[in-house]
């Protein structure tokens, strides 16, 4: 596995790494790559996968949620939390209200390009109001 070897960025001026460096890199990558076996090897989700559902899960409930109450505590306490963080509020808003539409098409574009089969984004897809999957077999397609 080949690894940079300088640092090469607008604001960094390129320079060679020491031999330490490289050699520190070089174990992390291993080290990285093993931890990565091991949780495919158990199929066990990583913590991107963990978030993104949490965020579809947070969505689907906004947008089901019939109290006006209860929708803007939860606007107001998300886009408090990105302002918090350092994020301009109205923007995080815009951001925000912009997904929520959008949240069945994200799940299901999710679930296909993890190869989930037709029958479970059906399930989600139904839950979404977005139209069923057509159930093609093998012969369906010669």
């Amino acid at each position: 596995m080949s690894l940079a070897t300088t640092t090469d960025t607008a604001a960094i001026k390129t320079v060679t790494l020491s031999k330490y460096e490289i050699q520190r890199n070089e174990r992390h990558a291993a080290s990285q790559a093993a931890s990565d076996a091991k949780r495919r090897g158990k199929n066990a989700p990583r913590r991107d996968d963990i978030a993104r559902i949490s965020l579809f899960i947070l969505l689907m409930q906004y947008r089901r949620e019939r109290h006006s109450s209860a929708r803007r505590e939860m606007w107001k306490t998300l886009t408090a939390l990105l302002g918090d963080a350092g994020y301009d509020a109205k923007e995080a808003a815009a951001v925000f209200d912009a997904m929520v539409p959008s949240v069945g098409a994200d799940l299901d574009r999710y679930f296909m390009l993890r190869r989930i089969e037709p029958a479970v984004r059906n399930v989600w897809r139904a839950r979404n109001g977005l139209p069923t999957l057509p159930n093609w077999s093998a012969a369906d397609t010669e």
